[in-house]
């Protein structure tokens, strides 16, 4: 597994189709080490997008990437094709950053303003065609990364998935092992509490 880097850095190749990606999983399920680097290649940017996005601190997410694609490789037969490998993929990454972020003291909060100040527009949210993301779009990024560390980590990991994975109710709630409605009502509650942050009014007001 020494042979498998995550970097942050390399894109994620669009060449790689589902049938090809089967292929490699495959592979990797009989032990071929190369095959699961060509995994690592076509996944490790959304990985590491996602784990900086959920725990705010670059070290730390590169550390959780890691982490995330070395639990995959030690635990790929278990992998069954009944759901997408992304699916499996992200749904360690989740439940990894998930229990990092409940390991932290409580008020500890990480910016990545105080990391890596120039860091590229994909830090911030898509822009979207519902109320609630035309909101978010028109507030200053800074305001919302600030926002968004206010959530829960469960409420966290589903705006993670929805607004920058662009993921689908029904992939979420594959990912997070929840039923739609409890996936659907993360999203809006977090969206309830990431306008009245936005607002500048305190939830007790």
């Amino acid at each position: 597994m020494d042979s498998v880097a995550v970097k942050g850095r390399l894109s994620n190749p669009d060449w790689a189709t589902e049938g090809q990606e089967s292929a490699w999983v495959t592979a990797s399920r009989q032990g071929d080490s190369l095959a699961f680097n060509r995994l690592v290649l076509k996944w490790e940017k959304s990985i590491y997008n996602l784990t900086l996005r959920m725990l705010r601190d670059p070290d730390e997410a590169a550390e959780a990437a890691q982490e995330v694609f070395m639990s995959a490789y030690r635990n790929i037969k278990r992998f069954r094709h009944d759901a997408r490998f992304s699916t499996w993929l992200y749904r360690i990454a989740v439940n990894h950053c998930i229990s990092r972020l409940r390991k932290r003291p409580p008020g500890v909060h990480y910016s990545l303003d105080d990391h890596a100040p120039d860091e590229p527009e994909r830090y911030s949210l898509p822009v979207g065609k519902s109320h609630e993301e035309e909101l978010l779009r028109e507030e200053t990024q800074n305001r919302v990364r600030s926002a968004l560390l206010g959530l829960a980590p469960e409420q966290r990991a589903v705006v993670e998935l929805k607004f920058f994975q662009e993921l689908t109710f029904e992939e979420i709630s594959q990912i997070m092992q929840a039923p739609l409605s409890t996936v659907k009502s993360r999203l809006y509650s977090g969206l309830d509490t990431l306008k009245v942050k936005l607002a500048g009014v305190s939830p007790e007001a």
